[in-house]
């Protein structure tokens, strides 16, 4: 507990310094206060609530319930158990029987994956209804009564049972990757003498496939009580009419006198350092995981002001030894191609922390990025940090934490919920956000970076005491495995190395070193319709304000132009497919993309260039006081983005890496079949490879985005948010109209290539865990319009309801389907589509695809009004959230402006006004009028 300590009486220096004269210095830490606008209580058989009034997103509630208890509490027969209860909570309840769960809240606009969900892990298992209208009294109650069922009224029948067998087999299949397989072999050594090593939430399969139901109710009726529950309703609710409504609902449970409690598992500390050496076919590439473990802080001392110093502390650790990584890995020697660290639980376990330090490795050099990442802990243990790395993370997390109390009253109902889960679990602090602002800008800025070093020293300490090394690498035939012996002597030659402290090299000048001449607002003029300025400005460029006060703390900004990259030939297929990340990882003016990182400290803002094939876009964001910084990049993107060596070198080798792992995936080689056969294997369009990259020409990338940028005139700038108009109005003539006109609007071409008629691609694949999968795609010619738009999208949510039903619960042939719809234009195309997606069972493949086709042949002929009705419920519920976000309207004005499309003023009533029988007709007559479906198909080998 040395890290405790330090930062105890570091916690005591603060104090001092800052003379809280209410608080005894020799006794107990200060507590820290909870948010009075939450109320707790606690019901005579143990079940706990939290109930808070909050109106963002207005007019609607969550509601959670959440458990102590996770596959760690299952006996040796149940491993899968806590997961599979999990899946049986939405297939029949005391209140809900069969699917009533899912479509009574279906019928409130709760979307099942997205508003009602649960997830289950070790320690912990949680479920969620969430953004539910408050519309009536009934629903409230409702809700209330689902979270009544979850906790104690499960009917848990054989037969609903038996179907849930394969959705569980699938979710297992869908998530079985090389990452996935090597961390289950591994938990074993990676937690000797402790259930951790053998508790992973999935199962085994041949429990799940095989256990008797009994079994299942056993372990539900054992842990799932009011004594290991919370109940928790946050939104648009009368808080004592919740309160009472629990205790009328749960005091009536009764938890048996002999009741198993839950107890912590431990995971012993290790005296020697444990090294483990996993590997698997379908993993391309090599990576270092050193662990340091640490004790958790004690619940009881969670409460206190020392884990809000704790948290501070190790997170500016974190930030600034990333930093220092990020430079690292841009040296032409430096072993690996990406680094980071982190402060967290160890591995899966909750009673154990760890520090974390991850390097991804080039080809052959794991024993290098080994001793070179140790190095560096070494070299904080020995030297610190410097002040002015102290200063950039200090002023990074402050700004973090004044962007979240600036913008406190449009706290969502969700960021509540989870904190109070944790709170609940954990023992996590629930403060205010003004509580812990003011806390912390007492705090932060009182502790000096000795405190930080102090700390930062304790946790890398130079033993091997409760050291875990991990190598995750590929697997195959004739290759040489590094072996633990060989990483211990990595260890202990970077142990023995010298190492010299760090220098930070800080560019100390503004972004614009020479302010360009002022341009001018010409002219003005206001759409009443959608709310917004538009402005022209003397070089030509239109800009359009969107005043808004739905989040405090945030501008967004969306400048295009038409043009992009279909203006480029063959000759430049390689460098336009990397240009969007070429240009990120770019210098901007004097700086170069490390040193505009360290210039950008402490600001919450940033702006990225993205070059599609007909248009040109930049896209940023910032809070209403970064405002000018985020105009300075902009402009610095027209005149000025610089060439940085280093820095597109490493972002290449991760490019690399990433594209090796993606040839051994399944997934990545369904996707780029699937872009290959739907575009006919148009080689602009054709998905990024090696080969691609070894092509690129930086200068010659960089020369295209430049020209693609050259005249600001023939931009339209959108801004969204909570903006001074009077400010944003001079930054424009500052930096925007300053910018150069150079001539006439670029063209743009369609250069997309769609294939026509019934085309189907079947392959197979040998893969470490058979999967199959299929999308299918239907496409028609029909105009953009707003009814078109809304149709497309009612079809996709119809049908996804449709498929959940039919191949997921009835035929147990999938753990996941959905289709989704859309109208769009592109130049004078004008399309819509449908698209399916099924990772399936390979056994029940052919039922699988004969009933994604049934789906949309049977909606043709009839659509299910009550389905309709339900997906109505959600698009209006959808509707009224989505006009309270700034992305939201930025997209509406953009589309309106560049196609005339108003996708707001009469959504509602268009989606009011929909028919089962329009929605038919709209299936056949239009989606389905030109004969186009594309169909993907992978099977295993």
């Amino acid at each position: 507990m040395k890290l405790k300590r330090i930062i105890v009486a570091a916690l005591f220096v603060v104090f001092i310094i800052i003379a809280a004269p209410a608080q005894d210095m020799a006794g107990q830490m200060p507590p820290i206060p909870v948010d009075q606008d939450v109320r707790i209580g606690r019901l005579d058989n143990g079940l706990t609530y939290y109930i808070r009034h909050n109106e963002y997103p207005a007019g609607v509630a969550n509601f959670y319930i959440a458990q102590r208890v996770g596959s760690i509490n299952e006996d040796d027969n149940q491993r899968g158990l806590a997961h599979f209860l999990e899946h049986m909570a939405f297939n029949g309840s005391e209140h809900f029987a069969g699917n009533g769960i899912i479509d009574y809240t279906r019928s409130l606009g709760v979307q099942f994956g997205r508003n009602l969900n649960a997830y289950t892990s070790t320690d912990e298992t949680v479920y969620n209804i969430n953004d539910v209208p408050m519309t009536r009294q009934a629903v409230l109650d409702s809700c209330l009564l689902i979270l009544k069922d979850w906790s104690n009224g499960l009917l848990l029948e054989a037969d609903e049972i038996d179907k849930e067998r394969g959705v569980i087999h699938e979710e297992w299949r869908l998530w079985s990757s090389a990452g996935q397989r090597m961390i289950e072999r591994a938990l074993p050594a990676l937690y000797p003498g402790s259930k951790y090593g053998q508790r992973m939430p999935i199962g085994l399969m041949e429990i799940v496939d095989n256990f008797e139901p009994q079994a299942l109710r056993d372990y539900y009726h054992k842990w799932y009580r009011p004594d290991n529950q919370a109940i928790i309703v946050v939104g648009a609710v009368d808080v004592d009419y919740v309160e009472q409504k629990i205790i009328e609902l749960f005091s009536g449970i009764v938890v048996p006198a002999d009741a198993a409690q839950v107890i912590d598992e431990p995971v012993p500390d290790n005296e020697e350092a444990i090294y483990v050496v996993e590997k698997d076919p379908e993993m391309s590439y090599s990576v270092i995981y050193i662990f340091i473990k640490s004790d958790v802080m004690p619940r009881e001392m969670k409460s206190t002001m020392t884990y809000l110093v704790e948290e501070y502390v190790e997170d500016v650790i974190a930030s600034m030894l990333n930093t220092r990584l990020s430079e690292i890995v841009q040296l032409p020697d430096c072993p690996f191609l990406g680094a980071g660290s982190d402060y967290d639980s160890y591995i899966m376990s909750k009673t154990k922390d760890a520090f974390c330090l991850t390097g991804y490795a080039k080809d052959g050099q794991e024993l290098e990025t080994l001793e070179a990442l140790y190095k560096e802990l070494r070299r904080v243990s020995l030297y610190g940090f410097t002040a002015t790395e102290y200063e950039r993370a200090k002023a990074d997390y402050l700004s973090a934490l004044e962007k979240a109390y600036t913008n406190r009253d449009k706290t969502e109902n969700e960021a509540y919920g989870r904190s109070y889960c944790s709170n609940y679990i954990n023992g996590d602090p629930i403060p205010s956000i003004a509580d812990k602002y003011q806390i912390m800008q007492m705090i932060a800025p009182n502790l000096p970076v000795e405190i930080i070093n102090m700390t930062a020293q304790q946790s890398f300490i130079d033993t091997d005491e409760n050291l875990v090394v991990i190598n995750f690498t590929k697997e195959e035939d004739g290759k040489t495995y590094i072996t633990p012996e060989q990483m211990s002597q990595a260890i202990a030659n970077a142990r023995a190395a010298e190492v010299d402290g760090y220098v930070d090299n800080v560019k100390d000048e503004p972004l614009i070193s020479e302010l360009p001449a002022k341009g001018s607002i010409v002219s003005e003029t206001i759409n009443e319709t959608l709310g917004y300025k538009e402005l022209t400005l003397s070089n030509g460029a239109r800009v359009i304000l969107k005043q808004t006060d739905f989040k405090d703390d945030e501008v967004q900004m969306n400048a295009y132009a038409m043009g992009g990259k279909s203006l480029y030939g063959p000759e430049d297929f390689s460098n336009l497919k990397v240009m969007d990340i070429a240009v990120e990882y770019s210098g901007l003016g004097n700086f170069n993309h490390t040193e505009l990182g360290k210039a950008l400290a402490g600001k919450v803002v940033g702006v990225s260039a993205q070059f599609g094939n007909t248009q040109t876009s930049l896209i940023g964001q910032s809070t209403p006081k970064d405002l000018e910084t985020m105009l300075q990049l902009t402009h610095l993107y027209f005149t000025n983005i610089s060439k940085d060596e280093a820095s597109y070198t490493n972002i290449m080798n991760s490019v690399r890496m990433m594209l090796r792992q993606n040839a051994m995936s399944p997934e990545s080689a369904f996707s780029d079949s699937l872009n290959v056969t739907q575009f006919c294997h148009n080689p602009r369009i054709s998905p990024l490879t090696e080969a691609d990259v070894d092509k690129v020409d930086y200068e010659r990338t960089l020369q295209i985005a430049t020209e693609l940028l050259d005249n600001a005139g023939a931009f339209t700038f959108v801004f969204v948010g909570n903006f001074d108009e009077a400010l944003l109005r001079d930054y424009l003539c500052t930096y925007i109209a300053s910018l150069p006109n150079t001539g006439a609007a670029r063209e743009a071409k369609d250069v997309a290539t769609y294939a026509q008629g019934e085309v189907t691609n079947s392959f197979t694949r040998a893969m470490e865990t058979p999967k199959a999968m299929v999308a299918d795609s239907w496409y028609s010619d029909a105009p953009y319009t707003l009814e078109n738009a809304i149709l497309a999208d009612a079809v996709g949510q119809i049908l996804s309801m449709y498929y959940l039903r039919t191949i997921r619960e009835d035929a147990g042939a999938a753990y996941t389907v959905g289709a989704s719809g859309s109208a769009y234009r592109v130049i004078d195309r004008e399309q819509v589509i449908l698209q399916a997606y099924c990772p399936m069972d390979p056994d029940k493949a052919e039922l699988a695809i004969s009933l994604l086709h049934k789906g949309i042949a049977d909606a043709a002929e009839q659509t299910d009004a009550e389905d309709l009705q339900k997906v109505k419920e959600y698009m209006l519920k959808q509707a009224d959230e989505d006009a309270r976000k700034n992305d939201h309207w930025l997209n509406v004005i953009k589309e309106y402006l560049q196609y005339g499309v108003d996708l707001q003023t009469d959504y509602k009533s268009t989606v009011s006004g929909l028919t089962a029988e329009r929605v038919s007709l709209f299936i056949k007559d239009t989606l389905l009028k030109d004969g186009n479906l594309i169909e993907i198909i992978m099977l295993p080998e």
